[in-house]
């Protein structure tokens, strides 16, 4: 038997929360942030409002919009209670975030009716115990069971049993739905003609290595076949590298912020290879002069130090930072690390 694994995603989890606790909230048009928009409701989106967007702009797009204070520690609460739940069903999780995670449930997938019923449970013990909606994929490794969960948003869930089953509905999909590919890669595979899924299946995995790189001609190549032999673990202690700069004059352009984290990447990166660390997690960190701040934070699809793609992550991560007043503090770390020489590259599938 394959595996099986599980990925759950709590929907618009902090908007969900405060209207679970106020239910005069319903329906209405909100987000969860102060200057920054953290997460937004599902009435929100309909208005093109997402996170990390500043709220002067959200209510731009929406002026009846609703804008909610960021309680942390409700959300870490509820956070917890969500996972001491998860955990009474396996000990196998990695949890991505406050809001998802991934879970093995290989040993013990057999003990019920079906997938579709374990996933119909799942969804109801959480709503049961929390109030919230999660949406849920099952898959038979960590990048099927993602991609599944983000199939029937919000309050759904998926399934996906085998690698042909995940081509026949992946292949007339936009490329942007394999994870990795960003809107900066999007416009060079459109050069070499690939638009949809099935466009990369006419290239070998040398040929897309030749074009795009080890790391990512091998990404290409296997997601897109469904493949990915990552292992589910509960990390017991992170370990992360990062520098951070504080500004006595504020940031207030786009190229001075452009430039600052430049110079912090080319910082971080050198400490990274220094030390003979892959990173797993890309993060930044943004304090405004009003002394506001945000963090955000991408896990990429497998450990790395190809200086391009973790550059390329950085400023995705940047593009959707505001300017707003001014900015006076900017940090970028690399987390969730391995050292390069004892970490055995998980490329070797076999389809």
């Amino acid at each position: 038997m394959g595996r099986v694994i599980l990925h759950y995603d709590m929907d618009a989890f902090f908007a969900s929360v405060e209207i679970r606790d106020n239910k005069k909230l319903k329906n209405k048009p909100l987000v969860v942030g102060e200057s920054i928009v953290t997460t937004a409701s599902y009435s929100a989106r309909k208005y093109g409002i997402h996170s990390a967007m500043s709220t002067a702009e959200a209510k731009r797009l929406c002026p009846n919009l609703l804008v909610l204070p960021c309680n942390k520690e409700k959300y870490a609460l509820e956070s917890a209670r969500i996972h001491s739940l998860v955990e009474k069903i396996t000990d196998k999780v990695e949890y991505i975030a406050f809001d998802e995670g991934f879970l093995d449930i290989t040993e013990i997938i057999e003990n019920y009716s079906s997938k579709e019923y374990f996933a119909q449970k799942f969804k109801k013990r959480i709503f049961e115990i929390t109030g919230l909606t999660c949406s849920v994929g099952i898959g038979y490794n960590k990048l099927t069971a993602k991609i599944a969960s983000d199939y029937n948003k919000p309050d759904g869930f998926y399934i996906f049993n085998s690698p042909k089953d995940f081509m026949e509905h992946i292949r007339d999909k936009n490329i942007k739905i394999i994870p990795g590919v960003g809107k900066k890669f999007i416009p060079v595979l459109e050069k070499k003609g690939i638009f949809k899924v099935e466009d990369i299946y006419k290239f070998s995995l040398q040929e897309l290595i030749s074009l795009f790189g080890v790391s990512r001609g091998s990404l290409l190549y296997y997601y897109s076949r469904g493949l990915d032999d990552r292992p589910v673990k509960k990390e017991r202690k992170t370990v992360s590298i990062g520098n951070e700069n504080t500004y006595r004059n504020s940031l207030q352009t786009e190229e001075e912020l452009i430039r600052e984290y430049t110079n912090i990447f080319e910082k971080t990166y050198k400490r990274l290879k220094e030390k003979n660390f892959l990173c797993s997690v890309v993060g930044i960190k943004i304090k405004y002069k009003d002394f506001t701040s945000i963090t955000r934070s991408k896990q990429l699809s497998f450990p790395m130090d190809n200086k391009n793609d973790l550059f390329e992550t950085t400023a995705a991560l940047m593009e959707k930072i505001q300017i707003k007043d001014g900015i006076r503090l900017v940090g970028i770390s690399f987390s969730h690390l391995v050292k390069k020489d004892t970490f055995k590259t998980q490329l070797s599938f076999k389809f």
